[in-house]
């Protein structure tokens, strides 16, 4: 059974969502040129924090697992 999940991967998970939601606001918001360089940008760093986020939680899970028999 998994354990409880560590609060940085968690925060790490929901502030890379909340990058690429922010992202999508701000395409709406500018001009057609500089719309699609911002959404590039922030889909990259969303990508990588949302990364990073599973990577600290599967380490997270790896550190705290119950012995195996």
């Amino acid at each position: 059974m998994l354990g409880r999940p560590s609060r940085s991967g968690v925060a790490l998970l929901l502030g890379g969502v909340l990058v690429l939601f922010v992202g999508v606001i701000a395409q709406l918001a500018v001009t057609d040129g500089l719309a699609e360089t911002i959404w590039v940008a922030v889909s990259i760093v969303g990508a990588v924090i949302i990364a990073i986020g599973i990577a600290v939680l599967v380490r997270h899970a790896a550190r705290h697992a119950p012995p195996e028999d």
